[in-house]
This record gives C-alpha cells, sequence and structure tokens, in this order.
C-alpha cells in the first residue's frame, strides 16, 4: 500500500462551511414562514386595523344591483346588464335634482375627468326617483351622464328597498353589477377619487 501523499489535502472535519449553510437554509425559513405566522396569530386574536385604506364605507357584504326597474330617458325599459362592464359611479335622488344636486353631480364629472386615461373604465350615473321628473335640463348640462329614472311598478320599489340611505348617498358599483362602496353625504370627492384610482390599478376585471 502506498504511503498516502501529503501534498493532498486532507478534508476537514470541523469545516464550518456544513453548519453556515445550515443557519443561512434556517434563516430564508424563517424569513419566509414568519409573515404567515404573525399574520395568522393577529387574525385569531381577533386584532383589526383602527382605519382602513378606503375613504367610503366598504359594504359587507356587497348587494346586486336589482335586474329591472329602471326607465331611461325616452321612457324605455332600461334593463341593469346594461350597466354593467364599467365601474359606476351612481348617485340615486330621494328628490328633485335641485342646485345642491346639480353641485354633486358636477363634482362627479370633476372625479371622472381627473381619471385621465382610465376614464372609459367609469360610467356616472344618476337615477331619478320619480319617474315623472324631467331629466331634459340634466342630460343638456351633463351630456355624457347617464340618466334613468325608477318606474312605478314593483320592479322600481325593489330599487328603493335596497338603497336604503335617507340623504343623496353615492354609491361605486363594480363592472359585474355588485354594490361595493357608499359615501355619505356630502362625500368627500377626493376620497372617491383615490378609492376609484386604488380600484382601476389593482382591479383584474378590465
Amino acid at each position: 500500500m502506498n504511503a498516502i501523499d501529503a501534498s493532498i489535502p486532507l478534508p476537514n472535519r470541523s469545516d464550518p462551511a456544513p453548519k453556515s449553510a445550515r443557519r443561512m437554509l434556517l434563516l430564508l425559513a424563517a424569513i419566509f414562514f414568519l409573515p404567515f405566522i404573525v399574520g395568522t396569530g393577529l387574525f385569531w386574536s381577533g386584532w383589526r386595523p383602527q382605519k382602513f385604506a378606503n375613504h367610503g364605507q366598504l359594504l359587507q357584504p356587497p348587494f346586486v344591483l336589482p335586474g329591472s326597474g329602471l326607465r331611461d330617458t325616452e321612457g324605455n325599459t332600461l334593463p341593469a346588464s346594461r350597466l354593467r362592464g364599467k365601474w359606476l359611479l351612481l348617485k340615486l335622488g330621494h328628490e328633485p335634482c335641485r342646485k345642491a344636486c346639480e353641485d354633486e353631480l358636477q363634482q362627479m364629472q370633476q372625479v371622472h375627468i381627473a381619471l385621465n386615461t382610465e376614464q372609459s373604465r367609469v360610467q356616472r350615473i344618476f337615477i331619478a326617483s320619480d319617474a315623472a321628473q324631467s331629466l331634459a335640463e340634466l342630460h343638456v348640462r351633463f351630456p355624457d351622464l347617464q340618466l334613468a329614472s325608477l318606474d312605478s311598478s314593483g320592479a322600481g320599489e325593489n330599487w328603493r328597498r335596497v338603497f336604503t340611505g335617507a340623504g343623496r348617498e353615492l354609491y361605486l358599483v363594480d363592472p359585474l353589477g355588485n354594490v361595493i362602496m357608499r359615501y355619505d353625504n356630502p362625500p368627500d370627492m377626493r376620497g372617491v377619487l383615490k378609492d376609484l384610482e386604488r380600484l382601476l390599478k389593482y382591479s383584474w376585471i378590465r
């Protein structure tokens, strides 16, 4: 048997490399799993953030727009299905649209314009509670505003039941027809704009 060549280094059993690699692996695992552990602990402990990012009142659960009960400016039936496909800024009038109401419609228009390139993904709509109310003047002042009124049938009453607010509330509706957020009167239009910008940025619905 040949003698071991002294020039060939023997493996160093005290080499710290395996221990260092093991510590690095454990550190990476801790970094990966720690957020899940902390989040689960906070959830089951009942902790919730004191302030949410949205400016409106999040409706939990959201409710779906009634399927019928609307008429357009010509008096024809306006199915709610025709309102889907875009985000809606929906204002339901509980009284004839006077000065304060028109001012709010103007502010809604300014929010829409401020969306810049995302304007095409949003539609504004005003629904008058009185079918006899003339919407001609509003159409002249806001030609790109969708106008409708509630008919006098039971279907029209469905809209009054689901929109239970007593003032001139503003609602945010997703493209699937779900009413997800409400803004009390008078609405903070800067907050409305921020909520819309965030939703349009992160929504998978185009």
